[in-house]
């Protein structure tokens, strides 16, 4: 069962979810009842005044791969914004700037962007198999940046 809420000027998914009791905007985006809403807005950085989310009553349980621990959010210590929820306190390593991050041999790239107000924030993973849905592992590393 879920409520819906009507999007108000200012709101990122990220405050959203978070006022609802979501550790992270990718698992209220991602729930299946708001499969209408990922096909009208496919770019979660992009919603508007008006747009319709559904909360769910509670957040999906047992979303996270089993014995999983997330690392802490990405923190900006400049002005205190969390954003990333990332899977694993190892750091990925990358060649140039943090968004060229590499995976080891049999993982790949999973990245997103986290948007706090006017902050964007690029997170990734690396992950053994490929996925659209949050939290599925195993992990080598993770890794965020300032865009």
């Amino acid at each position: 069962m879920s409520t819906p809420y009507t999007v108000q000027r200012g709101d990122t998914l990220t405050k959203i979810a978070r006022e609802h009791g979501f550790r992270s905007w990718r698992a209220l985006y991602s729930h299946p009842d708001n499969a209408g809403f990922r096909r009208l807005r496919p770019n979660p950085d992009l919603i508007f005044p008006g747009d319709v989310i559904q909360i769910p009553d509670a957040p999906i349980t047992g979303a996270t791969h089993p014995g999983l621990t997330p690392a802490p959010a990405a923190v900006d210590p400049q002005v205190g914004m969390q954003c990333c929820v990332l899977a694993t306190h190892t750091e990925c390593s990358y060649s140039g700037t943090k968004s060229n991050y590499v995976c080891p041999s049999g993982y790949v790239k999973q990245h997103w962007v986290c948007t706090e107000g006017t902050r964007r924030i690029g997170c990734g993973e690396c992950a053994q198999s490929p996925s659209t849905i949050c939290w599925v592992g195993p992990f080598a590393c993770s890794i965020w940046w300032s865009l």
